[in-house]
């Protein structure tokens, strides 16, 4: 069973993530936004892979895009990455899921950190969406939170994904209490949809 810090990174793999061959070595690659997500990436995500695996990813930002990576060539990190469940090359949409016991709360914290949503419904109320290609890996993620006591929507296609969403309130204020996201867009954006003092009182 994976520890919480490697369920997280294995999230966040999953989530925006890459494995890619290269010549002689393998290089590791997570990708965010620039303006949203640098001080998630920078702040948290480099120091998840310095804590569990003594690696430093390197930032880069892409000329004339919103889009910043992380990345790091390594061929003893990849393969235990790989051992886990993380593909190497484009992820295989039938088969996309852990191949090795994950912390439920610290992989989907790492899901929803790099590729959640959270989203104005109407007035103070919030949705949480979760939305990727790959319906065995979306199957996965809403299964382990129902069984974390969540109500999550039926999966559903839409023209390139599957989604579903939490959309009951006192669930919205539990799911970030129990899986804690840690990415700063995310807290903010439910910040600005709850009243301030309600989600204090919430947490």
């Amino acid at each position: 069973m994976l520890t919480e810090q490697e369920s997280e990174i294995l999230g966040i793999l999953f989530g925006d993530g890459c494995l890619s061959r290269t010549e002689r070595s393998v290089l590791i690659t997570i990708t965010g936004n620039k303006v949203d997500d640098e001080k998630y990436l920078l702040g948290h995500v480099r120091g998840l892979f310095l804590k569990a695996f003594d690696l430093e990813l390197t930032s880069r930002y892409r000329h004339g895009e919103n889009t910043m990576d992380l990345y790091r060539h390594s061929k003893k990190v990849s393969s235990v990455l790989h051992s886990w469940g993380m593909p190497f090359g484009l992820k295989k949409l039938e088969d996309l899921r852990p191949k090795i016991e994950v912390i439920p709360s610290a992989f989907i914290r790492g899901v929803f950190d790099t590729d959640g949503s959270v989203y104005r419904k109407y007035g103070p109320y919030a949705q949480i969406q979760f939305k990727a290609a790959s319906n065995g890996f979306m199957g996965f993620v809403r299964e382990h939170l129902v069984a974390l006591g969540f109500h999550p929507t039926r999966l559903r296609p839409d023209e390139t994904k599957f989604r579903f969403s939490l959309c009951r309130q006192n669930e919205i204020d539990a799911f970030f209490r129990i899986v804690s996201p840690t990415n700063p867009k995310h807290l903010e954006r439910l910040r600005r949809i709850r009243h301030p003092d309600l989600l204090t009182a919430a947490r």
